[in-house]
């Protein structure tokens, strides 16, 4: 009987039981999506969200690290370039003289050169222990050891002149070059800048992955 009264209610336009299927079919595509979404459609969503903010998190991290280890490596170079004694290049562009040099030839010449000056500093030949120390900068300019200790005898020397000027002119190159290139304190910094941006961010998705979190 109440099939035959949807029928009728059909056949006259009521369409009374055809509407309350598709209620209850709308009913129930509603019902099945939130128990869907409430099983693991929202915490998958969050989770891959957080997912994706960690990844371009890190991203910037190691970027940052990067940049900051080449700006420390600039400033080594332009310390080298600055403070190196003129003729140091051996004629080559500025990249290349930054590259290892070979011992120089003159650096037992230079070598010689150097204790005569520190001889005549010694007996109070001050004039003449400047000469030697400036002759040995010409000598073997790419030997860092060598001009590194003319340049700190020559201050010594000038200031016991009385020549302030060229002491502190001495004093800021040899200050310039020994923070170069040559300087371990720049390579303890990249260091420590590339492992906070590199390997300590690979530890801590380590970490996150033992706990579970995305």
């Amino acid at each position: 009987p109440t099939q035959g009264k949807c029928v009728v209610g059909d056949a006259m336009g009521g369409g009374g039981c055809l509407e309350s299927r598709r209620r209850a079919g709308r009913a129930g595509e509603f019902f099945f999506r939130a128990l869907r979404d409430r099983a693991g459609g929202p915490r998958a969503g969050a989770g891959g969200l957080r997912a994706t903010k960690t990844t371009r998190r890190e991203a910037a991290t190691v970027a940052i690290a990067l940049a900051e280890a080449a700006l420390d490596l600039v400033v080594a170079s332009c310390c080298e370039v600055a403070g190196r004694p003129k003729g140091s290049d051996g004629g080559k562009n500025v990249v290349a003289s930054l590259l290892p040099q070979p011992v120089s030839e003159n650096a037992d010449s230079a070598r010689i050169v150097l204790q005569e000056g520190e001889d005549a500093l010694s007996v109070g030949d001050y004039r003449k222990a400047v000469v030697c120390f400036t002759k040995v900068l010409e000598l073997a300019p790419s030997e860092y050891k060598l001009c590194q200790r003319a340049l700190l005898k020559r201050t010594e020397a000038n200031r016991l002149l009385g020549n302030d000027k060229a002491a502190g002119e001495d004093f800021r190159q040899q200050w310039l070059w020994g923070r170069g290139l040559r300087w371990p304190g720049h390579y303890a910094i990249i260091y420590i800048l590339l492992r906070r941006g590199l390997v300590q961010g690979g530890e801590k998705r380590a970490e996150a992955g033992e706990r579970g979190v995305p």
